[in-house]
């Protein structure tokens, strides 16, 4: 039907039961004036027959309060009145009634038959289903003689399904707010209580009830605003540690919400609470939720998963009826009852394990799942309702002789048998983890446990490829830490193994080589060690001590003493570098070194690079060891005062061009007796026209 014109027909219906004939010596009619009042003004309405204000409200009398019980009239902003003025008819002697004339006299006659009664309260289902209302405003405070005045209770229902509600002001007065009062109303994007409300707040748009006090206790939302296009509902971080409650149809009909997380503190969720909310997709509930009332979620078409909190222990009445899309549910085996239409409807699912817990599944639980193709119950369940599958063609999976065998037999559904694998806490079997019906030849699959620190658990036997009941408990080991060093690569890898277990290595590779570890790893682990990678050249078979460092990469700029360096070969057996300038140019001396030592690893300099010295006017002498193979062109270029060069190095094979040129004039060569003619050949070839050579 409709939803318009169903609250329409509502609202005709609760007009009807509301508007009952009420003694004149018991009624006071209020008219609410037709401009805004103040929030610390009265609003009074009249009336002259003791049902209805003149404008449109119903009411009824109860001592000298008034309570609003309907509304006839055709006002789209409505100031609900906080007194009623009820005029009573005066008589002549002979029993007639007369009418009130214009004269002063009959003015103050008039006043004395006018009671009032002051309005505190909304009756249930007051407004519920009334189309056009858009405004709703209930005032309140102190009177000129100190007296409070305005609504004090708002019934159930009051205002549920007045769909084209958009504003509404809570009196400060206001203490009770009945359930659903404003669910349904799809329109409702603006809430406001006026201040000194010691019971109701709105934060972030959301309208909130204090537990105990002002800003202390708990709260429970009351009424999020339906009408407001934001996608995302999260706890305000004011509340985030203080809310505790989701009331009965706080989200009913919300058109865009599709994101719902509850902070920790949430215990319960009310019924109906996100019922019809057709975009909501997700929602996270903390695990100290421990209610979820009926219908909670009843008609959120776009909802495809859910996780039940830990504490839940029944899923009530048509909790996710009708929620077409859902395809998973995510259960603890704590839950002991899946209740009438819990899953009704719900087309998108197609298989579904009920808990090990459960006893009872309710009538029509799972009616019109028509996707269900299996569905696995326990052997706990003892008690399944009427056409509890009714419109699904599910095979039902279940033990041999358990009561969803007999079900299934006497409605026609098909079986497949399973068996209970049960998994405990130890060999004594005294307390269940968890349990589940397996199929035959299937797998079970293990609940995940708490571990342990400094301890790996595992279970007692198999639990695969199932062909009777089993029945499987934890063992738990000590871990013990297995450090494996690779000292020539840098690296450690620590693996933590079981007591009395064997060590699965890592499995390290390096070019051009082989690893074996010096420890032997064929032994169980009964405590912490550290074993050491060992490397074996492949070409020749040599070993790389385990206390070695790896080279650096081949390029790596390096720097030692007054030299700079270039690795120029980082195999782990001869790591090599050559000179490429000066870490102090203001040196006068340049010694190349056989070796030099730079981060734990010892390197040949076996060349001088290219304009390694060029241009330097401070160095007078130069000192090249027995390493250095070949000097590239313009090394030593340009040097002026450079007197003094010692040849050392007996296997140079390259001096290239102007390695030596326009240095000092008086310049001279020193070297071996065997070298003497080979370096002054090479040094002429490189441009030292009269190269002065020496025996060393």
């Amino acid at each position: 039907m409709n939803k318009r014109l169903w609250a329409a027909l509502l609202t005709a219906a609760v007009t009807m039961t509301s508007t009952a004939v009420v003694p004149y010596n018991q009624v006071e009619n209020v008219i609410a004036a037709t401009t805004k009042k103040p929030t610390t003004a009265e609003v009074v309405d009249t009336s002259t027959d003791g049902r209805v204000t003149a404008l449109g409200y119903t009411f009824r009398i109860n001592g000298s309060e008034a309570i609003i019980t309907g509304y006839n009239g055709t006002a789209t902003a409505l100031s609900i009145p906080t007194k009623i003025s009820v005029k009573q008819p005066t008589t002549n002697t002979t029993g007639s009634s007369v009418s009130a004339s214009g004269s002063n006299k009959d003015k103050d006659k008039d006043k004395e038959n006018t009671i009032d009664y002051n309005v505190t309260a909304i009756e249930n289902n007051a407004f519920s289903g009334h189309l056009g209302i858009k405004t709703v405003a209930m005032t309140g405070g102190t009177d000129a003689n100190g007296k409070t005045f305005g609504i004090r209770t708002i019934g159930e229902r009051a205002f549920f399904a007045c769909q084209d509600m958009t504003s509404l002001t809570i009196a400060p007065t206001t203490t009770a707010i009945g359930d659903y009062a404003f669910s349904d109303c799809v329109a409702l994007n603006s809430i406001k209580v006026t201040d000194g409300n010691q019971r109701y707040k709105v934060i972030e748009g959301s309208l909130y009830y204090y537990t105990t006090g002002s800003g202390t206790g708990g709260y429970i939302l009351k009424q999020y605003p339906l009408g407001n296009n934001g996608k995302e509902y999260k706890v305000p971080d004011s509340i985030s540690t203080t809310l505790t409650e989701i009331g009965e149809g706080a989200f009913w009909g919300s058109q865009h919400l599709e994101k719902v997380t509850l902070s920790s503190t949430v215990k319960k969720i009310g019924p109906r609470a996100f019922s019809e909310c057709r975009k909501l997709t997700a929602i996270t509930m903390p695990d100290g939720v421990t209610s979820i009332g009926r219908e909670a979620f009843q008609g959120d078409h776009a909802l495809a998963e859910v996780t039940i909190p830990l504490g839940i222990t029944t899923i009530d009445n048509a909790v996710f009826q009708d929620c077409s899309a859902l395809k998973k549910v995510n259960m603890s085996d704590q839950v002991k009852t899946i209740s009438s239409r819990a899953f009704q409807g719900c087309k998108g699912m197609e298989e579904f394990v009920v808990p090990s817990g459960v006893t009872t599944i309710g009538d029509q639980a799972f009616a019109q799942c028509t996707g269900l193709k299996q569905i696995t119950i326990p052997m706990k369940t003892t008690s399944i309702g009427s056409q509890a599958f009714a419109g699904t063609t599910a095979t039902i999976l279940c033990h041999n002789g358990s009561q969803a065998a007999v079900y299934a037999a006497n409605n026609g559904l098909s079986l497949e048998r399973t068996y209970t694998v049960g998994f405990y806490t130890n060999s004594s079997y005294a307390s269940p983890i968890s349990e589940q019906e397996v199929v035959e030849g299937k797998d079970a699959v293990p609940p995940e446990v708490e571990g342990r620190e400094g301890y790996e658990m595992s279970w007692s036997g198999e639990y695969t490829a199932i062909k009777q009941d089993t029945r499987v408990y934890q063992v738990w080991k000590k871990l013990f830490d297995v450090t494996f060093v690779d000292n020539f690569n840098g690296r450690t890898e620590v693996v933590k193994v079981g007591e009395g277990n064997k060590v699965e290595p890592p499995e390290w590779t390096m070019s051009g080589y082989s690893l074996s570890w010096d420890t032997d790893l064929s032994d169980e682990i009964y405590e912490n060690i550290t074993v050491q990678a060992v490397w074996h050249n492949n070409s020749n078979g040599s070993v790389i001590d385990t206390d070695v460092v790896k080279p650096e990469k081949k390029g790596t700029e390096l720097e030692k003493g007054d030299n700079k360096y270039k690795v120029t070969s980082a195999k782990a057996q001869n790591p090599t570098v050559k000179l490429t300038g000066l870490a102090d140019a203001n040196a006068n001396v340049v010694k190349v070194p056989e070796t030099v030592s730079i981060g734990g690893v010892r390197y040949k300099v076996t060349s001088v690079s290219a304009n390694a010295v060029n241009g330097n006017a401070n160095i007078s002498k130069v000192i090249i060891n027995k390493n250095v193979t070949s000097i590239s062109a313009k090394a030593f270029y340009n040097c002026p005062k450079l007197k003094k060069i010692k040849l050392k190095a007996k296997n140079i094979t390259k001096i290239s061009k102007r390695a030596f040129s326009n240095i000092h004039p008086k310049a001279a060569f020193y070297t071996y007796d065997s070298q003497i003619g080979k370096y002054k050949t090479m040094l002429k070839s490189s441009g030292v026209k009269k190269p002065k050579v020496k025996r060393l």
